[in-house]
């Protein structure tokens, strides 16, 4: 018999110890605690909450929303016989309605229905301005095909045009969303406040076209003169834009009055964000 063999240690059978293939700070953390799909813990938080959360479910959310619209624009021409610019425009204005009140609307009713998270607090105008890019980029998916022949084929200048207006419009909402947020957390989440700040926007998004119902202006402009007011709502903003032209020779026209209504409102949008910011720097310093 080998002697050698007797002095060799016997070997046992070992289980890999958490961590082996982690990174260093991750080993350290604590058996139980929470870790991602590689098994590695979080260096800096508790758990990995900060990436199942906002923004990334606000983004899931907002991209199957602009899928579902785009996805209605195409149903709504199944029964066509041909497929022309024609056929697809009323078709592609009903969708951007539909995007315009995605941003208008809904955002605004998402956020001041939620509890609001520890981390965003006494930062409502980044958060908002955050949101308003993730609103704003993939829009554009949706908004600049529509120049296209195979689509709308709508201007150049058209298209641009709605972008703008969008843009325009999604800012002075940031501002609203910001001074809202900040208004209900400082009343503790109150129910109050919250259905306050909705109806604010709502008269915000629909006030012009209301008031227009109400007292009309009596005084129907042809195809060839811009509705101005009308760019006081984003949903009526949107369908001046598009309005068909064809009487002037192309399907739609952008004039240099909406271009001047388009800045106005980002003024306006971009003061709405200076005021909150201004608003939570004061705060801030009060507490200190």
């Amino acid at each position: 018999m080998d002697q050698s063999a007797e002095h060799q240690p016997e070997r046992q059978e070992t289980t890999p110890e958490p961590g082996r293939f982690m990174h260093a700070e991750s080993a350290k953390a604590a058996e139980g605690s929470d870790r991602d799909l590689f098994g590695n813990a979080p260096k800096r938080h508790v758990d990995w909450s900060h990436r199942r959360g906002e923004p990334r479910v606000f983004i899931l959310l907002w991209m199957i929303y602009l899928m579902g619209s785009t996805v209605l624009m195409f149903a709504s021409m199944a029964r066509a016989y041909s497929i022309s610019p024609e056929i697809i425009r009323p078709a592609a204005r009903s969708m951007l309605v539909m995007v315009v009140l995605g941003f208008s609307v809904l955002w605004a009713l998402v956020r001041f229905s939620q509890r609001f998270d520890p981390s965003i607090r006494h930062r409502h105008v980044a958060h908002a301005i955050r949101d308003a890019m993730v609103l704003f980029v993939p829009m554009q998916a949706v908004i600049w095909p529509q120049a296209m022949p195979m689509l709308a084929g709508w201007p150049i200048e058209v298209v641009a045009a709605i972008s703008a207006l969008c843009f325009a419009w999604i800012m002075i909402l940031a501002g609203v969303i910001a001074l809202g947020s900040a208004s209900i957390e400082r009343n503790n989440g109150h129910e109050f406040f919250r259905v306050l700040w909705m109806l604010i926007v709502i008269l915000i998004v629909f006030g012009a076209p209301m008031v227009a119902a109400v007292y009309p202006m009596g005084v129907e402009f042809g195809v060839d003169h811009p509705r101005v007011g009308w760019l006081l709502s984003p949903v009526t903003g949107l369908l001046e834009i598009v309005r068909d032209r064809r009487e002037l020779g192309m399907s739609a026209k952008v004039f240099i009055e909406h271009w001047r209504l388009i800045i106005a409102l980002l003024c306006v949008g971009m003061a709405l964000l200076l005021i909150a910011q201004a608003t939570e720097v004061a705060r801030s310093k009060y507490r200190a």
